[in-house]
């Protein structure tokens, strides 16, 4: 037998190495010299693989509150101060000795910021703990004169001491009021941001993709445009600016803000440890920042690296579980901290190049969630999915391509963004 004979006619021959499909990667490759057949279709795998990121449990925190309706793209809310300011001493006064039967007196020099709630006849508490009530208030200096209780010294003082206010006080028969005061508020505001992903298909190029394609491409093409329009809204979430930009037609249009811009704004309290300090420095911030009543959530967004970090500062005797703690795995349900309690969620986006910038991968967000409302505007759908544009032939219209697209609209009211805080670990 010819065992070098590979039955064909002339000089080619019948086997595997010439039965390759068209666009064939084997066949593309230098050096190889096989041929393509249009007698095979090209093999490709029916359901294309779906890679995409699956962390959004963020958005169904968010999305499981109620939307709240404004009649416009931009909305004000009012937020209530709590009424009284930390008094931060701003120059140097020198200690009054104390003499029986009378009262000592200073001029204290304050920040301007320590005299929003500040009224004559209160008490205030030097930082060693010595009282003193407020005789007078000078505005225009940033002044006011205190005096001691009747025999009592006053201390010194330094730039830089912290003043706390311990009460009103009044005499019998008084003739008038002295402490005359209103309700301060803040007002914030933000812009409802609307959102769009679309793809546009010729009419014939979309009829040969639905006789002839060989995928669920057209299908997996549209699941990809409602996934990217939640990682929209996913980023916009965390770190939309608000403001204006000016889109490509020249048109401006509003941007939201979002929970970190919000709270850099605001002043959150934040802090930058090392993963050594990261635990003593969470415990500080939690409490610096506990405005919410016992036992309440506040939520924890990181990467999953920085959430098994935590865990591991976490996992010492002494420190109280939930019954539900997953320990063996590293990812634990819940912390607890005093009565505080914190839920880690995985935010897996942070570290993704293409979404935030590279600082984001070693932040931790603390969130109060009940602070944070999902606004929309009233009488637009919050999200719109399946919509397709007429083609031509279509009830006569002359446009010879079919768009389909799906949009969103989305913003957010933060009230009282110091009770949250993050961490940037080093």
């Amino acid at each position: 037998m010819n065992t070098n004979y590979s039955p064909g006619i002339g000089n080619a021959p019948f086997g595997n190495t010439n039965a390759n499909p068209q666009a064939s990667q084997y066949a593309a490759i230098s050096g190889y010299t096989p041929d393509e057949t249009i007698l095979l279709a090209k093999a490709i795998k029916r359901a294309i693989f779906d890679a995409a990121p699956a962390q959004y449990n963020a958005l169904k925190l968010l999305y499981a509150k109620p939307f709240e309706e404004v009649n416009g793209d931009e909305f004000s809310y009012l937020e209530q101060t709590f009424g009284r300011s930390v008094l931060t001493s701003n120059a140097i006064v020198a200690g009054v000795a104390a003499v029986v039967g009378v009262p000592a007196s200073q001029v204290l020099t304050l920040t301007a910021a320590s005299m929003a709630f500040l009224t004559v006849d209160l008490i205030i508490i030097y930082p060693d703990n010595t009282k003193g009530v407020i005789r007078s208030v000078n505005a225009g200096l940033n002044q006011i004169t205190v005096e001691s209780q009747t025999s009592a010294a006053l201390p010194a003082v330094a730039v830089g001491d912290i003043f706390a206010t311990q009460s009103t006080i009044v005499a019998d028969a008084a003739t008038d009021f002295s402490n005359y005061e209103r309700m301060e508020v803040i007002e914030r505001y933000n812009f409802v941001q609307f959102f769009l992903r679309a793809a546009r298909w010729g009419k014939i190029e979309l009829t040969k993709f639905e006789n002839m394609g060989t995928t669920n491409y057209l299908a997996i093409d549209k699941e990809q445009k409602l996934k990217q329009l939640r990682v929209d809204l996913f980023n916009s979430f965390f770190n939309g600016q608000r403001g204006e930009f000016r889109i490509a037609s020249g048109q401006p249009a509003k941007a939201m803000g979002g929970i970190y811009p919000i709270m850099v704004a605001a002043g959150s309290q934040n802090a930058n440890p090392t993963i050594a300090g990261l635990k003593a420095t969470f415990e500080a911030l939690a409490f610096a920042t506990n405005y919410k009543a016992e036992g309440a959530t506040r939520f924890i967004y990181g990467t999953e690296e920085m959430l098994y970090e935590l865990s591991k500062v976490f996992k010492e005797p002494g420190i109280r579980y939930t019954p539900n703690d997953e320990i063996a795995n590293l990812n634990l349900m819940e912390y607890r901290i005093g009565t505080m309690r914190f839920v880690p969620v995985n935010c897996e986006l942070f570290r993704e190049a293409s979404c935030f910038p590279a600082d984001w991968k070693r932040k931790l967000l603390i969130i109060d969630q009940e602070t944070i409302t999902p606004i929309k505007m009233k009488g637009i759908e919050a999200m719109n999915i399946g919509g397709s544009t007429l083609d031509k032939g279509s009830n006569g219209t002359r446009e010879g391509f079919k768009d389909w697209y799906v949009e969103a609209q989305l913003s957010l009211q933060m009230n009282n963004p110091l009770s949250s805080f993050w961490i940037d670990v080093q």
